[in-house]
């Protein structure tokens, strides 16, 4: 075991090192006995610069308080010390929703964003009107729009490890989350559910990559599309959970191209070791593919339910398991969305290699586990099961994987795995053990607050 005073110096190296890159950058607090009262009060203070930093305290910030319109660009926004909530409850700014944001590249963390409706009915808990953003921890509910981007043909989105549930209007206009015309996409370790009537993702992104998500109806989900791609464009769907309820509005679980095949990247799409289940008994379409999309790879699924596989004429569909029946498949708890792989199950070692393309591997190396998080994907016998889930897998890491740790850590806390990256805050109240067999690493987003307990463990996983 590594001295635990050697890890701590180093640490110390680091913050002081990232502190010294960050001189002009300032950090506004935001709560009930900081400068800042609320968001709004921020906003209207109209202090920020470029690449400042927003700490938003856990509490309930509730209509105009919520609101505020971001200007700045580079802005890493967070909650603190837990999730605060923006609860609209009718007020909206610039008739759009909650948060408009207007600067380029902001960063979202760890905040809840609720009860967004204006006028125009798509009212959103964040709005983009800029180029560019990152989401991280958060959960949009009961808004008309989750969030809702622009159409700049520019900019990179990543959303990750966040919750999605029951936005919409219910007119079919509305989602969960709409990105319009970006550059890209990166919609990763999400739970994405009961979107009214519209779908629970819709992007016109040049490039989507859908990694490892839950995007589910449920027992009672009204949504349309679990994944609608209107102008399809690349896309890779990998690695998700997807299914559709019995009183779903749609036939088909996935669209790609139907609005017109009109984004400047090449027509390929890859949908790769999902698990699709479709409770519907009148039968519709697993996937709907517009006809000129040049490259359709569909390959080492599990579709499960009473559908067709596919509306399109010209695809490479390879090792994909098929059954109408769904209790066939052996899941490990189908009624409770729990899609393991049981002892017993057909899709066991169903699969095959699915060469690289544009740089991308086809092999998931990862699984959701619920909620909103991930563990690596290990091929225990060199043949790829078919479906979202490796037989075998734990639920849990192990000491045998690489754990990021990006959410922050309020409390009594013990993390064990092979290496570990902790991109984080620990908070002033936390206790937290890091347990790593081969090696610890801190990236430029770790902050260790006054009044944290961090004990670093290095050779000792398992142990």
């Amino acid at each position: 075991m590594k001295n635990l005073t050697t890890v701590r110096n180093s640490l110390f190296i680091l913050i002081v090192t990232l502190f010294s890159l960050n001189t002009t950058a300032n950090v506004y607090r935001v709560g009930a006995n900081k400068n800042y009262l609320s968001p709004n009060a921020l906003y209207n203070a109209n202090v920020l610069q470029n690449g400042d930093t927003i700490e938003i305290d856990a509490a309930n910030y509730i209509g105009e308080a919520a609101l505020a319109v971001w200007t700045a660009d580079n802005l890493l926004i967070k909650g603190v010390g837990g999730k605060p909530h923006l609860m609209a409850n009718g007020e909206y700014i610039y008739g759009k929703g909650i948060w408009v944001l207007k600067g380029n590249n902001i960063t979202v963390e760890n905040i809840e964003f609720s009860r967004a409706t204006v006028p125009d009915k798509n009212g959103a808990g964040i709005r983009l009107d800029g180029i560019g953003l990152t989401v991280r921890y958060c959960y949009f509910h009961d808004n008309e729009n989750g969030i809702l981007t622009n159409n700049v043909y520019d900019g990179d989105i990543l959303i990750e490890y966040s919750e999605f549930g029951g936005n919409g209007f219910e007119d079919g206009y509305s989602h969960n989350l709409y990105i319009g015309h970006a550059n890209k996409l990166t919609f990763q370790y999400n739970y994405s559910h009961h979107a009214k009537v519209g779908h629970n993702l819709k992007s016109r992104a040049n490039e989507n990559y859908i990694l490892y998500n839950r995007i589910m109806d449920e027992e009672e989900g009204k949504s349309s599309r679990l994944i609608d791609l209107p102008n399809g464009g690349f896309s890779i769907v990998m690695g998700n959970l997807l299914m559709q309820s019995a009183v779903a509005t749609n036939i088909n679980l996935l669209g790609y191209g139907l609005e017109g095949l009109i984004n400047m990247a090449s027509h390929e799409i890859y949908v790769i070791n999902n698990t699709f289940v479709n409770r519907k008994t009148t039968k519709g379409l697993f996937l709907d593919i517009a006809d000129g999309t040049s490259i359709t790879n569909i390959s080492n699924n599990i579709f499960a339910g009473y559908d067709e596989t596919i509306e399109e004429t010209s695809y490479t569909f390879n090792n994909n398991y098929i059954d109408e029946n769904i209790e066939n498949i052996a899941f490990e708890d189908e009624p409770n969305f729990n899609y393991q792989l049981t002892v017993n199950s057909p899709a066991i070692n169903f699969g095959s290699n699915v060469a690289v393309v544009n740089g991308n591997s086809l092999t998931p190396n990862k699984s959701y586990i619920h909620p909103t998080s991930f563990i690596n994907r290990v091929i225990s016998n060199g043949v790829i099961d078919a479906g979202a889930y490796e037989y075998g897998n734990n639920d849990t890491p192990n000491c045998g994987q690489i754990l990021p740790i990006n959410n922050d850590i309020y409390g009594i806390e013990s993390y064990q795995a092979n290496e570990i990256i902790a991109n984080n805050t620990i908070n002033s109240n936390a206790d937290v053990s890091f347990i790593a067999a081969s090696r610890i690493q801190f990236l430029e987003g770790f902050t260790l607050e006054q009044g944290a307990e961090l004990k670093a463990y290095i050779g000792a996983c398992g142990d």
